[in-house]
């Protein structure tokens, strides 16, 4: 796909990402712990709707684990320099990418390769749980 330079905005800052993306309970403060426990994460939101907690925000990486309602998702984006990649946990959503729809569903892993335009809209009747993984600096470029 080309990509008109001149409807480029660029972002770096996920939890301002996230809350762009309609997610309002992002959750940093905990990131970096050696071990902690998925039900004690979804326990922290278990009133919650379109949440995400950081994980791991290091040098060199950061994971974070990110549940919308269904119509939610992000918004259409690139990143010039990073893979991205996703394994989803709970729920279905269609990841669009390479001019394509794809359905994902609990138990599929996603890669984005760089320079890929890419969004992901929850389908479904349930909560769409993904661990998303990239590095915390990574440009987010939205066409």
């Amino acid at each position: 796909m080309s990509i008109n330079k001149k409807t480029i905005n660029n972002e770096v800052n996920v939890p301002k990402i996230l809350k762009k993306d309609g997610v309002e309970n992002v959750i940093t403060k905990y990131e970096n712990k050696k071990i902690i426990n998925y039900k004690k994460i979804q326990n922290i939101f278990k009133d919650k709707k379109n949440w995400a907690y950081r994980i791991v925000n290091t040098k060199s990486n950061s994971a974070t684990l990110i549940s919308q309602r269904p119509g939610k998702g992000n918004r259409r984006h690139f990143h010039a320099n990073w893979d991205e990649w996703w394994f989803i946990l709970k729920g279905k959503g269609i990841f669009e990418f390479e001019n394509k729809k794809q359905f994902v569903k609990r138990g599929d892993f996603v890669l984005i390769k760089r320079n890929n335009i890419h969004m992901i809209t929850a389908t479904g009747n349930t909560d769409f749980v993904r661990l998303a993984v990239s590095r915390a600096d990574v440009i987010h470029s939205y066409v």
